[in-house]
């Protein structure tokens, strides 16, 4: 008889995690173009987040490696020798803004203007 409690009470415990992770939104307060329709998609689009501001910050670092050798800014980004999928943003898959006179790069996103 106790197995059976501990066996519903798993079932019911397991029931309740799947409504929370995939309907239940929270109030992240995430500035994105859509918001998530779940905790699963939060969760995601957090992570794509990270990623954007990594690339840039990789981005940014071969920029300065890059002047600090030849003493001027790239031309373009694919001078950096970075791979073509760090070029872009992964969540809108718009190439990355650079301006060649200022070195400067920044992504074009909601959201990620500030990164």
């Amino acid at each position: 008889m106790r197995l059976v409690g501990v066996l519903v009470s798993i079932a019911i415990l397991a029931v309740l995690l799947m409504v929370w992770l995939y309907h239940g939104t929270g109030s992240s307060g995430a500035s994105s173009a859509s918001p998530p329709a779940s905790r699963v998609g939060e969760v995601r689009q957090a992570a794509e987040s990270v990623e954007c501001r990594n690339n840039l910050s990789q981005i940014r670092t071969a920029i300065q490696m890059r002047t600090t050798t030849e003493e001027t800014y790239p031309a373009s980004l694919q001078e950096l020798g970075i791979p073509a999928t760090m070029l872009s943003c992964p969540v809108s898959g718009q190439a990355y803004q650079y301006d060649p006179n200022t070195g400067q790069v920044r992504c074009s996103a909601p959201g990620h203007m500030s990164y």
